[in-house]
């Protein structure tokens, strides 16, 4: 039944997808922006990243602490339970004594009682020697007697002292853990507020990295003034064309845009592909631009889909950016000039630094854009914009090879 649900919810997913994407695409409306803007949101993001790190500090010193109020309560505990044990053994050791006095009381009463018998007390007389030392003997009796008996008493008390002393612990231990589960739940939170600043701090350091070589291609490259708007000083340096080719001689279109269920390390992952894959081409076989075109952005080895260039193109008035993932190496750098003989890369795909790719193969990627390399950025943005690049390129049917960049399936 969750089956059949989860199939339903793709399907809809996917024809909610295709709806919106299938059209050729618009064109975009930029928003104005000088170079002094971009330089300023740039020293803004510098400004919240050094705020961040300031926030991440105090964050770790807070765990400190907490981790430190973790540490003297267990040596707390481990104190408690030793006294509980030394109290244990003292009650037990009490125990032994009382025993040992009430032996020892009732030897004295028994003599006494002896002593006290007429038949003993006559037999004494009898035989005395020294009738004042009867007396003497008598009176010392008694008198141990009722030492024992309030040594007894104390001994008993001091049981009981010490089973009240051991509630009273057991009570204190009990406290004790729930302040330490207390600050061990704080701690996670505090680790989890951690993790987020640091991802926080990673995102923007991204972005910080990403804005300076967007500034870098406005002033090197488009050479745009302080005050220039960007949209309009990179008008006209973008080269012109009429069409969309493979990019790739030969290959073999592995899989489509959309929804997919596949197997990588071993396990079964089910997502939605925002591009085309093309395989059997060749490890590091030379990949082409699929229009004329700048390039515009370059992510090296990355976690997930290696070496990626991105590219602008201007076809039929219309703005793309298209993007190579898996790439084995990269032959260009950001501002040049290619045309679709241009090779930017060669096909990769099973570098160990890149996690989502287990064979060769190359991962195409269109979308919508304008000539501001800040619309990139990063993966999540550039995705945001992009749709089926059948839609503008000619590709046969999953599963089909083709044989060169031109011909119409």
């Amino acid at each position: 039944m969750k089956e059949s649900f989860k199939k339903i919810r793709y399907i809809l997913l996917v024809l909610i997808l295709l709806v919106v994407n299938f059209s050729v695409p618009t064109k975009e409306v930029a928003e104005a922006k000088t170079l002094r803007d971009l330089k300023e949101e740039l020293a803004q993001k510098e400004a919240n990243l050094k705020a961040g790190v300031s926030e991440k500090l105090l964050t770790e010193q807070e765990i400190a602490t907490k981790k430190e109020s973790i540490n003297k309560i267990n040596i707390e505990i481990d104190s408690i339970q030793q006294e509980l044990i030394n109290l244990t053994e003292e009650i037990e050791q009490l125990n032994v004594e009382i025993v040992e006095k009430e032996k020892e009381i009732k030897n004295i009463i028994n003599y006494y009682q002896l002593s006290s018998s007429e038949s003993a007390y006559l037999e004494y007389i009898f035989e005395a020697v020294d009738f004042t030392d009867f007396i003497y003997r008598m009176a010392i009796t008694e008198q141990l007697s009722d030492y024992n008996d309030k040594l007894i008493d104390e001994y008993h008390q001091k049981i009981k002292e010490n089973e009240q002393k051991k509630k009273d612990l057991d009570a204190k231990t009990i406290s004790l853990n729930e302040k330490q589960n207390q600050l061990q739940a704080e701690l996670v939170s505090l680790g989890d507020q951690l993790g987020s600043i640091v991802e926080e701090n990673v995102t923007m350091e991204e972005e910080i990295r990403s804005l300076k070589k967007v500034i870098d291609t406005y002033e090197k490259t488009y050479n745009c003034g302080l005050d220039e708007d960007i949209n309009t000083c990179g008008k006209g340096k973008l080269p012109v064309d009429t069409a969309f080719y493979r990019p790739v001689k030969t290959g073999r279109v592995s899989s489509n845009y959309g929804w997919r269920t596949y197997w990588i390390n071993g396990a079964e992952k089910t997502d939605f592909h925002y591009g085309v894959d093309i395989s059997r081409t060749g490890y590091k076989a030379p990949v082409n631009p699929i229009a004329a075109g700048r390039v515009a952005y370059i992510e090296e080895q990355t976690k997930c889909g290696g070496n990626r260039v991105y590219i602008h193109h201007d076809v039929k008035g219309q703005k793309y950016t298209s993007g190579y993932f898996h790439l084995a190496y990269i032959n260009v750098k950001v501002g040049d000039i290619v045309t679709t003989e241009s090779v930017i890369g060669g096909v990769g795909g099973i570098e160990s630094y890149d996690g989502c790719s287990t064979a060769v193969h190359l991962h195409l990627q269109i979308s919508t854009t304008n000539i501001e390399p800040l619309k990139l950025g990063f993966y999540s943005r550039f995705t945001a914009r992009s749709f089926n690049p059948r839609n503008v390129l000619n590709l046969p049917k999953e599963g089909s090879f083709f044989y060169d960049k031109t011909t119409k399936y």
